[in-house]
């Protein structure tokens, strides 16, 4: 395996100066963006000097207005009618009905992007917070848009009600009541309710509600189960049916049709792993499936939607396209986004029906292509012989050999790394490492039995699955054993420490970001938010540890004594998926230790690096780490 030949073969003298830090750190320039109902305007989140912006055009060009947005957590951009954008934004705060514990609330604020004028779903609203809970959705009645929203009621046992907004006024009006154990409904594009969804924690029963002849909702499908209870996805074919997706029983792993009476239709699709329903733009019918492996592809049943889809690869070769936002009326007007192995991310609106085509925005406009370097995949075998499957990238500008290595182990655990533009990958790439991004066991992607390959493997085969990529590696040339650090966010913070004690002697430094050193304490904080121990959340995550008698032995903070390479902590102040105790405990074990060790806590930062000035420091603050304690070779240019 070699870098590629277009950056390799570069003369020196023709490679523009290395990119600063903060060319990778700045969050992507296209935050969100989103097509009108008419699909004549683009809105379209950017970032300008560390402040969210919302900028809406038409599609055809001319003036661009600008909204500041302020430095909150903007998530999201949708269009509400031709003249409204809703913009959902997250704060971390604790709120005394939710038990006073901080979580990440949302809320949603329409814009008239005429006006400028500001409004806020649920405020003024009695009774209720004004954040929103669950999806918002685009409804059209009698001509006239609304959207659909659903909040708490502070009332006697919280009930989730669900309300139609008006633009004009953004009062709500209730369309549906229900109780606080519902997810959620599936609502048709004029507004009427198909079914909704319920988990009755006490009697570990999920419940499927659909209307019958006289509009009053009934169970149509139950299933008892613990852990992993169905979903309910969106429309059928029909409006009078639902599609919803088993996780365990006879059809585990498949997504199946349900009629308004109950009858179960066969799998809608072959099966396999990562994938997920299209749903048609202007019906929001079931309209076939999209599946992830290296990079997404369309199984579309709809014949105009199946050949936009195949034409929106070819309009571009030599990249990786996607569908961002089937969201106008007219299915031929799309937002796609594309990745080469030159350009990290740009999105485009293209009409089908006029041939109008239009850059819409680049992720990283400053980063020069001759900077930016492939993730290839690779495959090896674990010491037990199973099969590994990863990504590893090379440095630009240097030869691959004996090269200093980064793993990089994801998140999650059940999560995947794919073949997609990674800032934090290309950042590490560019200062002169080779990036190794393992999908150890327990990953998702590869099937069911791979993901419970990995229960009760924390710190243990998990952990080896890693050291044994680096090994992999090694016995090729490509990387100098001496020369191998560790770097990890939430589980792969936890792997990053497990790897200079549970499995020492292979890395140089860790830098564990948001790791969990403590996996009792993990769980007994987790318990004490979530109010239950036996909630599917609690039940999933014990399962993924594995017996508590022996959560000591794989608990980094246990085996301090072990570590001998220096470590570095950062911990985000507001996150609320894993306690910044998990880090603090660990430096004071590592200093009662004696240990070479550094602890930075982020104010105002969370568990996704959502704040760009903090990911910037984050940033530099490892690159600096990682320079010391396992330097790269000279840059050659």
């Amino acid at each position: 395996m070699s870098a590629p030949a277009s950056q390799n073969n570069i003369p020196p003298h023709k490679i523009p100066p290395q990119p600063a830090l903060d060319a990778f750190c700045r969050k992507p320039a296209v935050h969100d963006v989103s097509l009108s109902p008419d699909g004549k305007r683009i809105a379209l989140i950017t970032w300008v000097r560390d402040r969210f912006v919302l900028l809406t055009q038409v599609t055809t060009g001319g003036d661009v207005r600008t909204f500041d947005l302020g430095t909150g957590k903007v998530r999201s951009v949708i269009w509400g009618d031709e003249r409204n954008v809703v913009v959902q934004v997250s704060t971390t705060i604790g709120l005394e009905a939710f038990a006073g514990s901080r979580q990440e609330h949302t809320q949603a604020h329409c814009i008239n992007i005429e006006t400028g004028k500001i409004r806020t779903l649920f405020d003024d609203m009695g009774g209720h917070y004004n954040i929103v809970e669950g999806d918002i959705n685009r409804i059209k009645q009698d001509g006239k848009y609304y959207i659909t929203a659903s909040n708490y009621q502070m009332l006697g046992d919280f009930p989730l009600l669900l309300y139609r907004f008006d633009f004009d006024t953004i009062k709500g009006k209730l369309i549906d009541t229900a109780n606080s154990d519902t997810h959620g409904w599936v609502v048709t594009p004029s507004g009427v309710l198909v079914a909704r969804s319920e988990y009755v924690r006490l009697r570990k029963e999920w419940r499927l509600l659909m209307r019958n002849e006289k509009g009053f909702w009934r169970p149509v499908f139950t299933q008892k189960e613990a852990i992993d209870y169905p979903s309910l996805i969106g429309l059928g074919r029909d409006e009078n049916s639902a599609i919803i997706y088993l996780d365990s029983g006879d059809n585990a792993g498949e997504y199946l049709e349900v009629k308004s009476d109950g009858t179960l239709s066969e799998p809608l699709d072959k099966g396999g792993y990562n994938r997920a329903p299209r749903f048609h733009p202007t019906t929001r019918l079931f309209a076939g499936f999209a599946r992830w492996d290296d990079w997404v592809s369309y199984e579309y049943s709809d014949p105009q939607l199946k050949r936009i889809a195949e034409v929106c690869q070819k309009a571009m070769p030599g990249y990786n396209v996607s569908i961002y936002e089937f969201a106008a009326e007219d299915p031929r007007k799309v937002i796609i986004y594309g990745e080469s192995p030159d350009d990290p991310g740009t999105y485009y609106y293209i009409d089908f029906g006029s041939k109008d085509y239009v850059a819409v925005g680049e992720n990283y406009p400053d980063l020069p292509p001759e900077w930016i370097t492939q993730k290839k995949p690779i495959s090896y075998k674990a010491t037990d012989g199973l099969t590994i499957h990863g990504y590893l990238t090379l440095p630009p500008h240097r030869d691959a050999k004996n090269l200093p290595l980064i793993v990089l182990p994801h998140g999650g655990p059940h999560a995947r790394d794919t073949s997609s533009f990674d800032w934090e990958v290309q950042l590490y790439a560019s200062r002169g490492y080779a990036v190794l991004q393992p999908n150890f066991r327990g990953s998702t992607g590869y099937g069911d039995d791979f993901v419970e390959a990995g229960y009760g493997q924390w710190g243990r085969k998990m952990q080896t699955d890693l050291s044994d990529g680096v090994r992999h590696l090694v016995a090729q040339g490509l990387v100098d054993p001496k020369r191998v650090a560790i770097v990890g966010a939430s589980y792969g913070g936890y792997a990053a420490l497990a790897g200079v004690t549970l499995d020492p002697g292979v890395y140089n430094c860790a830098v564990s970001v948001a790791g969990i050193s403590d996996i009792k304490s993990m769980l007994d904080f987790d318990t004490s938010q979530s109010g239950s121990s036996t909630s599917p959340m609690m039940l999933s995550l014990k399962r993924s540890v594995g017996d508590r008698k022996t959560l000591d032995q794989i608990s980094p903070i246990k085996f301090v004594d072990k570590v001998t390479v220096p470590v570095l902590l950062i911990h985000g102040k507001d996150d609320i998926v894993v306690d910044i105790g998990q880090s603090r405990k660990m430096e004071r074990a590592l200093k009662s230790a004696g240990k070479d060790m550094t602890f930075i806590e982020l104010k105002g930062e969370d568990h996704w690096s959502s704040v760009e000035a903090r990911r910037l420091e984050m940033s530099t603050a490892i690159v600096a780490f990682i320079e010391k304690h396992n330097p790269p070779d000279p840059t050659r240019v």
